[in-house]
């Protein structure tokens, strides 16, 4: 297996950052193999000799539904496999699979793709000891057309295994059942040629194979789009909407927004765990990110520092980036624990804790305040307009608490409900104003009040403000040449002076619109 080193002047490339987990593109494929073996109870000591089967990355892009990762022994047995798949959220899950060794489990998924489809299906008959079979629970959102209920199955076969004269060729079967165990769906991956060895080919063969393939991957994603439509307009089929994922799956990359509350959060946890009286750390898993997305935090009451997170310890970790948009939109960081503390059902969660008393308690003490430090800016009249700008944007019914928090349905109607609290700003953001520096206070206040600002103008969609700022601007250059080419026109015209003072106020609209978004 390869570093993962990149090779910017090669057509087609696989890096270590597509797969796997996100971050640590630094340590290569076989190094977050190794991490990811770890995290399954696994050694990559077990697995010495290993092998991807992806879609490379052609100019930049690449999409790959599903990967294989072939785990080898020193004989070259082939010991376990994993399934990288990717859905078109940019979400991630990550099968690892040992394969079964009960011929009396679940039948071949060749089989069952012979019987569910004989016409267009028709895999070889393989040797036994060539074949890798497993299955295993969906927990997993890929179609808007399948629930996150289910089983898989997969029969791949081991293409180093040579037995009676049999090509080095890849052929996997996945089947997906329903909850009720009826075969919905058949996908194979398998070769169309023999192997081709790069360093081999002549120039005029790689020129007719980068014309034969480099549109492939482009296409990937529109074809997607194309057997979905079909789906839902000829044939009616019911669509389920997209759920969070769960704890053992991988949440879509963040927002340049979400980074920049992220950043923030993960500095605020930070002080609060060594501020508090907390005997065990915390591990917080960051989401969406690709540097530091684990971290241990360790309160003050800890004299001596582990070497090791041990398992009794608090352990945080958010399943999408969706969360720290969400937190912000909340005037007490505990009440949104709480409240999604509180869904019965997984498909919205937003983060797991091992301990949601401890992370409640922790969240809900009251902050000591940093008298070594303080935004400068804090003071002047500017930022007090923008920060209270902030404040009052808090009172947005999406900022508050969901109504099952505070009551039960039952005892209230929506007419009656009312909350009392006063809307100031939350720990997080008095914890910005006064530990952070002032660039990253300003970045994460524009952020927040984007978003905040959204919900009440913009269908709660913030990328629809910036498309506004956009239009805004060059509508503004616009009328700037507009009267120019004017003045230019009629220079010596009695209306010289109503010219003039057009082609001034129009200058000036990109300072006036500036002013107006600085207080914001």
């Amino acid at each position: 297996m390869g570093t993962g080193i990149s090779f910017t002047k090669a057509w087609f490339r696989v890096e270590a950052r597509d797969h796997l987990d996100r971050g640590n593109a630094h340590l290569g494929l076989h190094g977050k193999l190794r991490i990811y073996l770890e995290s399954q109870g696994e050694s990559i000591e077990s697995y010495p000799i290993s092998y991807l089967v992806t879609a490379p990355m052609f100019l930049g892009y690449a999409f790959n539904p599903v990967s294989f990762w072939y785990l080898y022994s020193n004989e070259m047995r082939l010991k376990a496999m994993v399934l990288e798949v990717n859905n078109t959220f940019d979400e991630r899950r990550m099968y690892f699979l040992k394969g079964t060794s009960d011929p009396e489990a679940k039948c071949s998924a060749v089989q069952e793709a012979a019987a569910a489809n004989k016409t267009e299906i028709k895999p070889p008959e393989l040797s036994n000891t060539g074949n890798f079979t497993d299955a295993w629970v969906k927990d997993f959102h890929v179609s808007p057309f399948n629930s996150r209920k289910g089983s898989y199955a997969l029969s791949a076969h081991d293409p180093f295994f040579l037995s009676q004269g049999l090509p080095r060729l890849i052929n996997n079967i996945i089947t997906l059942s329903s909850s009720k165990d009826h075969r919905k769906l058949v996908a194979r991956v398998f070769s169309t040629g023999p192997a081709i060895e790069p360093s081999e080919m002549s120039l005029w063969s790689k020129l007719q194979f980068i014309a034969s393939w480099w549109w492939v991957g482009f296409v990937t994603f529109p074809r997607i789009v194309r057997e979905a439509a079909k789906l839902f307009f000829r044939r009616k089929l019911h669509v389920w909407y997209r759920p969070e994922v769960l704890k053992d799956s991988i949440g879509r990359t963040e927002t340049p927004r979400e980074k920049t509350i992220e950043d923030c959060f993960r500095n605020f946890l930070r002080k609060r765990v060594e501020q508090s009286n907390m005997q065990v750390p915390l591990k917080y898993i960051a989401a969406g990110v690709d540097s530091k997305r684990e971290e241990i935090f360790y309160p003050k009451a800890i004299a001596t520092v582990p070497e090791k997170f041990t398992p009794d310890g608090l352990q945080f970790k958010v399943l999408t980036p969706l969360f720290y948009s969400s937190v912000v939109r909340f005037a007490h960081i505990s009440e949104f624990i709480y409240s999604e503390e509180l869904r019965h059902d997984d498909k919205q969660r937003t983060f797991w804790t091992s301990d949601p008393q401890k992370l409640l308690k922790l969240l809900g003490e009251k902050q000591i305040p940093d008298s070594n430090r303080g935004n400068p800016q804090s003071s002047k009249w500017i930022s007090r307009a923008q920060w209270t700008v902030l404040r009052l944007l808090c009172r947005s019914p999406q900022r508050r608490a969901p109504k099952e928090v505070l009551q039960s349905p039952e005892s209230l109607d929506d007419s009656a409900y009312h909350d009392i609290r006063s809307f100031r700003l939350s720990a997080l953001d008095h914890f910005v104003l006064s530990s952070c520096e002032h660039l990253q206070a300003e970045e994460y206040r524009i952020a927040v009040t984007t978003l905040l600002l959204s919900d009440y103008v913009a269908f709660g969609i913030p990328e629809l403000i910036d498309g506004f700022d956009w239009c805004l601007r060059l509508l503004s250059c616009y009328i700037f040449v507009d009267c120019v080419v004017d003045w230019v026109r009629t220079l010596f015209s009695p209306c010289i002076f109503t010219i003039v003072s057009g082609t001034l106020v129009s200058c000036n609209l990109m300072h006036i619109w500036w002013l107006v978004k600085s207080v914001l």
